[in-house]
């Protein structure tokens, strides 16, 4: 078996250590074992993991998006043409 290491809040450190003991696992590694596990039977949960907190906008025109920015005034030139260089470069987003 390998060894991996990782670095934690201290917050994430004491809810993963309270989930250990609430739900009985052996250690750590446990935990985390079965997480990997749920993941492999239950793979959608990484996309949903991937995102959160975040949440894709339902608005997917380039376009439309660009005028909502524009329209405040708030937003730099440089800052906007940075934003709708990367909106047009991603496959989520329509032009």
């Amino acid at each position: 078996m390998s060894t991996i290491n990782i670095s934690l809040p201290y917050e994430q450190v004491s809810f993963v250590d309270q989930l250990v003991a609430n739900f009985g696992f052996a250690n750590r590694s446990e935990f985390v074992r079965s997480l990997l596990r749920l993941i492999t039977h239950r793979p959608e949960l990484i996309k949903t993991a991937s995102t959160f907190p975040f949440v894709a906008p339902k608005e997917r025109s380039v376009k439309k998006i660009m005028d909502g920015f524009r329209k405040t005034k708030r937003y730099s030139s440089a800052f906007l043409k940075d934003l709708q260089i990367g909106l047009s470069e991603s496959n989520y987003f329509k032009n």
